[in-house]
């Protein structure tokens, strides 16, 4: 073993005997030291919370995600929880176990992913991730192994007061963070909305006609601000929804009358993106009792991310149908699917399984899902992937039907 990898466990020991079994000082002395494991660009610890994982320490390139909370069964990390197992990622690219887009996100191609054992359990795990495939070997494992032991103890040597107080202080990390993103969100909607009505007043004309070399130059400046002001309005609106602040002003609604609404305002975009947007309605009015632009706007998400990942050409097809004391409003696409391997976070913030046609110039943000499943839950309703069709996508939203249907 390279004399460097000795002075690093020598250091983290050293740290460990100074944190008195605090177990928040020993996780951070782990992260900290990277000499250990030369080739990691990100070391993380992770405990288990529940059904979910909570980054408690990390660092390099996954320091920013510290208090990420993710689905215990999306993850390698919640897989050598659940099997107690360790586990090995040679290459996420090719690794069918793994989010390749999340790893992408970090730096990294290849990890290693120790649990963390206590009182007969796993507790949580210690991971070593990589941004070069293959860069891990056995006796990396085994540092990695011995590492977990410390966090181990520091488990067996806090008191109960202490475990709650680790608690309330990620939890609290994690309610900063939110607060920061709401914050930022507020802060940037004047300014955004102001550019974005300049850069339309200039495109428009108003300023008079622009030279022929500018007129490129503001389209991108428009569309980007565009994109920009979609991002603060989904951010908003998921600020809303996990705050329970979301407006919803509940009315009678035709749902085919909605329906036709929402298809003329998205008919545009979906002809830029040259797909075809096809309704299919009952032949009688099927009315229900939920907030009309609340509705729309899931449905628009819906439609959008079907006319963005639809070959071109292609048909996007939207159906009202009657289910018993429900109307099912289901969008379907010809486009590539969801994996198998994402749908357990399909509707998670800012998850995204694919990418766009590379000839559609619109991004998502990875907010879209989040939100219709927020808007249909406080609408009373539901959504569900119907993972029985293997062609393209298909959602299905339910809403209640009112006692006089």
């Amino acid at each position: 073993m390279d004399i460097e990898r000795f002075r690093g466990l020598i250091t983290i020991q050293q740290a460990i005997s100074d944190a008195r079994g605090d177990l928040s000082t020993v996780m951070q002395a782990i992260v900290n030291e990277r000499s250990v494991m030369p080739q990691s660009n990100g070391i993380v610890v992770e405990l288990r919370d529940g059904d979910q994982l909570t980054y408690a320490a990390a660092s390099g390139t996954s320091a920013s995600q510290l208090g990420l909370r993710l689905p215990l069964n999306a993850s390698l990390s919640g897989l050598s929880i659940l099997t107690g197992e360790p586990q090995h990622c040679l290459d996420s690219h090719q690794d069918g176990r793994v989010n390749r887009a999340a790893c992408d996100r970090v730096g990294l191609r290849s990890m290693i992913v120790v649990p963390i054992p206590h009182n007969g359990q796993t507790v949580g795990v210690l991971k070593y991730h990589a941004s070069e495939p293959h860069a891990y070997d056995e006796e990396d494992m085994l540092i990695a192994h011995l590492l977990v032991g410390p966090i181990a103890v520091g488990f067996s040597s806090i008191a109960e007061a202490d475990a709650i107080r680790a608690k309330v202080d990620l939890q609290t990390v994690i309610r900063l963070k939110a607060e920061l993103v709401s914050n930022i969100s507020h802060e940037l909607r004047t300014p955004v909305t102001a550019i974005a009505g300049s850069l339309a007043l200039l495109k428009g004309g108003t300023a008079g006609e622009l030279p022929k070399p500018a007129v490129p130059l503001v389209d991108i400046a428009a569309r980007n601000a565009e994109r920009l002001t979609s991002l603060v309005n989904d951010l908003l609106d998921m600020d809303r929804i996990e705050q329970g602040r979301l407006s919803i002003n509940l009315a009678p609604v035709d749902l085919s009358v909605l329906l036709r609404t929402v298809i003329e305002e998205n008919a545009p975009f979906a002809a830029r993106t040259a797909v075809a947007l096809v309704l299919d309605l009952p032949p009688r009015p099927v009315s229900v009792e939920t907030d009309p632009m609340r509705l729309a706007q899931a449905v628009t998400n819906l439609l959008s991310n079907a006319a963005k990942f639809s070959p071109a050409g292609s048909d996007v097809r939207v159906s009202l149908t009657i289910d018993g004391r429900r109307a099912l409003i289901r969008v379907s696409d010809s486009g590539p699917g969801i994996p198998k391997d994402f749908r357990s976070r399909l509707f998670d913030r800012f998850s995204q399984a694919t990418r766009p046609r590379d000839d559609v110039q619109v991004a998502g943000t990875g907010l879209g899902l989040a939100i219709t499943k927020g808007i249909v839950e406080q609408l009373g309703g539901s959504i569900r992937l119907d993972e029985s069709v293997t062609q393209g996508a298909t959602f299905e939203i339910a809403l209640p039907l009112p006692a006089r249907n």
